[in-house]
């Protein structure tokens, strides 16, 4: 996949990553297809049941379970006399013999399964020839916890299924694609099973459980006949992206066709931007601008899938090359979150692959958070298993057939006298095929919540399998039983994105329809913890401490570390500073060399990379410019009269060669604060602004522009350093400081 594979990944073109002896792969699949061929009479494939154990799919009548790849499988039409023995682990396929082999002395029980025809049942059940395998538990039995058996119907497959089990209930559950065995233990009908066998035709948004391979390049459709004497039954193939690597001239709508026909089950491939500090050199995602080009990429990823004839209701994976978690990891969960809502909103699935340290982590780790989760993950972590377990994956996350694993890569293996260099799965999630289809409307919008590095906050709604919605507004509030409308509703066509500038501690979205009418209402999302760094630029004074304005959004004060960088050099790497609740200055002195390069850039202007990240591990990264003015003689005096709804932070603003400026301030108000500004100095009104905007809980800067008076007389001021009185009002609320303006060019 891409250009990369490390970590957890080796490079096609790299000789320094070891990799497992390609030969040697070849000879142990071969042997344990040839064994279980003869020994089944079925095809089997490895799959994920239990941590830590391969697993192989085992296929009855076109029902499909998995179970433990050192499961015996026992044919009862071929054998009849097979003992049907729940105190073993085994599969048995069939109706049991009426004169079965049994040993003398046989007792307990254990996780095995049998499944048998459902016709046979009825009828031999009518001529009082058999009975069911094990009789139901009765609900004393079940009261007390003797829940150790299960029995199910599946009608549309004609399949009885009874199972059993003891310490492994897990193994159970997942060989029968069940999230509990409550449900189950009084028999029932069950949906259609989710894994396919061999050539069946496979269906847009399929879960497919069973092998797979992705190769860099598309095959042709001869490779791929060729390959149908392989244990693969699914592919990866790429769609396109900036940092796809292969070209892909037989990637068609006719081959989509052809080979969904054949039975296999295509797993589409967006390589787009990857991680600001990635792994393969690729071009890279901008932090400011992460969630518009995960939109993007979506939208470009969504017209490649149509125009090769994969619709809506088909998942597409983006390829997150491996990258080093922290620094990277706000934007790249930024770009992947739009990245999953314009999806949703087109009714397509989103699926992402990435490295087990790295992207898959990261989504781990803010996994039931609110974030706005992908609905499949394909894991690369080459250990050579062939299931879908992690140890970066909770054992509960991504359970319900949401997973692919790429357990090895870069070998070469042979088919039909065809050799192809393939990336081996495993897959239990999520693959598409030719078409499309609706998928199911799921019970509520959801909604992520994504605090942004200036402060802003990143909302992105989200309804799989609705086309209805046509406007999203935004609820907010300091708890979930305490929403209220922030501001008019948004376009659903333009709300892939919503961005605010209030720091609730809740968010939720209503879905409205084209006539206004109410369709749903997603849970409360809360606002995780965040520090912001504000203002599109940092003043340096020629000599002395400089001051960046920082934000806080945390119940308790932030302690925080700021590093200064341009390109390789670090200008700045400052100790622990305390920041309070919603903001204030950290301080920092550049470097001789920081200060060397600012006097000599250009209008000096100097561009950096400034990183502030709090004791608990939070942080945020910001591209600003770095620029450099002159003062002379004492400050003035400073004052300041706060309000307990609005706030100046400060005792400076910085104004323009063009006379605009800003001064920073806070509002704490019940909603947002609209703030009309008034500037004196020496008895005379220099700036009087209205309809200014600051989010609730929010720091930012309020505009203004001097008059022409203003201007002459900061123009003229001794030291650059002019005394004014800011007032900033909104509602019955006001607040003001003496402040010293300090012009720039």
């Amino acid at each position: 996949m891409g250009a990369s594979r490390a970590p957890n990944r080796t490079s096609r073109t790299s000789s320094s990553v070891s990799r497992p002896d390609p030969g040697l792969w070849r000879r142990l699949l071969g042997f344990g297809l040839v064994t279980l061929l003869a020994s089944l009479g079925a095809w089997t494939a490895p799959a994920g049941a239990l941590a830590g154990s391969a697993t192989k799919v085992v296929h009855y009548r076109g029902y499909s379970l998995a179970v433990p790849e050192s499961w015996p499988v026992y044919r009862l039409d071929t054998h009849p006399m097979t003992c049907v023995r729940f105190n073993r682990h085994a599969v048995y396929l069939g109706r049991p013999g009426i004169e079965q082999r049994c040993p003398a002395h046989a007792a307990g029980r254990t996780e095995a399964i049998l499944v048998e025809p459902l016709q046979a049942r009825a009828s031999g059940a009518a001529a009082g020839a058999t009975g069911a395998a094990l009789p139901a538990p009765s609900a004393v039995g079940a009261a007390a916890g003797d829940r150790s058996s299960a029995q199910l119907v599946n009608a549309a497959r004609g399949v009885v299924v009874t199972a059993t089990w003891s310490r492994h209930p897990a193994v159970i559950r997942r060989a029968l694609d069940v999230r509990s065995l409550v449900g189950v233990v009084r028999g029932g009908p069950r949906p259609a099973p989710t894994a396919t066998a061999a050539n069946a035709l496979a269906q847009p948004g399929q879960v497919y459980r069973g092998l797979g391979f992705d190769p860099c390049s598309t095959p042709s459709s001869g490779q791929m006949s060729a390959w149908g004497a392989s244990p693969y039954r699914a592919i990866g193939v790429y769609l396109g992206g900036a940092n796809l690597a292969c070209s892909q001239p037989n990637l068609t709508a006719a081959w989509v066709s052809r080979e969904s026909a054949a039975g296999w089950h295509l797993i589409p491939t967006y390589v787009g931007l990857q991680a600001p500090s990635n792994s393969c050199g690729c071009a890279s995602i901008s932090p400011g601008s992460a969630a518009s080009e995960g939109a993007a990429a979506a939208r470009d990823a969504i017209a490649q899938a149509q125009a090769v004839g994969l619709g809506a209701g088909n998942p597409i994976y983006d390829d997150m090359e491996a990258y080093n978690p922290g620094g990277s990891t706000p934007a790249v969960l930024s770009f992947l979150a739009a990245w999953t809502a314009r999806l949703h909103a087109s009714g397509y699935k989103s699926g992402v692959y990435s490295s087990s340290s790295s992207g898959i982590a990261d989504l781990a780790s803010r996994y039931g958070t609110g974030y706005l989760e992908p609905d499949d993950l394909w894991i690369a972590n080459w250990n050579g298993v062939r299931n879908t377990a992690d140890p970066n994956v909770p054992s509960g996350d991504w359970v319900s057939h949401q997973r692919l694993h790429q357990y090895n890569g870069g070998v070469d293996e042979t088919y039909g006298g065809v050799t192809i260099n393939i990336d081996g799965d495993y897959l239990d999630g999520a693959t598409a095929a030719a078409g499309s289809f609706a998928p199911a409307l799921a019970a509520a919008p959801t909604l992520s919540v994504s605090p942004a590095a200036d402060g802003s906050i990143d909302l992105y709604p989200s309804w799989l399998g609705s086309g209805q919605v046509s406007s999203w507004q935004v609820m907010a509030g300091t708890s979930p039983t305490s929403l209220t409308a922030l501001g008019q509703p948004v376009a659903a066509s333009n709300a892939t994105e919503i961005v605010v500038h209030n720091a609730y501690h809740y968010f939720a979205v209503r879905a409205f329809g084209a006539a206004g009418q109410l369709l749903g209402t997603s849970p409360p999302a809360v606002t995780r913890r965040f520090v912001a760094i504000f203002g599109a630029r940092a003043f340096v004074p020629r000599q002395g401490l400089a001051e960046l304005p920082v934000g806080c959004f945390s119940p308790v004060p932030c302690l925080v570390t700021t590093t200064i960088t341009t390109g390789r050099r670090r200008l700045v790497k400052t100790g622990p500073e305390v920041i309070p609740v919603s903001g204030g200055f950290v301080y920092y002195n550049l470097s001789p060399t920081g200060r060397t390069m600012l006097n000599r850039a250009k209008h000096h202007r100097l561009h950096v990379q400034i990183t502030v990240r709090d004791a608990s591990g939070i942080s945020a990264t910001r591209q600003l410019n770095l620029i450099r003015f002159a003062t002379s003689g004492p400050n003035p005096a400073g004052a300041v009269t706060q309000s307990q709804a609005l706030r100046i932070i400060g005792g400076t603003d910085f104004v323009s060669a063009g006379g605009t400026g800003g001064t920073l301030a806070a509002c704490f108000a019940a909603s947002p604060c609209n703030p009309s500004t008034t500037i004196t100095a020496a008895g005379t009104v220099i700036a009087h602004t209205t309809a200014g905007f600051l989010g609730v809980n929010e720091l930012g800067y309020v505009p203004f522009t001097l008059t022409a008076a203003g201007h002459t007389l900061l123009t003229r001021a001794p030291g650059n350093q002019l005394p004014a009185t800011v007032a900033i009002t909104t509602g019955g609320a006001t607040a003001t400081a003496q402040v010293a303006l300090v012009s720039f060019n």
